[in-house]
């Protein structure tokens, strides 16, 4: 009787830790949400059209034009 006790108590204890553990899984916030490919594409031709205009004053001010709009992607 003493054995079946302590497997009985084993077996509530990996089933507690199991739940436990999907708790804690399901309640983590998610990741970013997901980025629509025809808006990257978009801002992906920003970057071309600055790029070939001379890159205003250089390539860092066009990869953050292009930074901006992903951005706003993401809304």
């Amino acid at each position: 009787m003493k054995k079946f006790f302590r497997h009985l108590v084993f077996l509530c204890l990996i089933v507690v830790t199991m739940l436990a553990s999907r708790v804690t899984t399901s309640s983590s916030p998610q990741g970013p949400a997901p980025i629509d490919p025809a808006c990257v594409s978009y801002c992906t031709g920003l970057l071309y059209e600055c790029i070939l205009e001379g890159g205003k004053n250089s390539e860092h001010s066009c990869i953050s034009v292009y930074r901006r709009c992903v951005a706003g992607c993401r809304h």
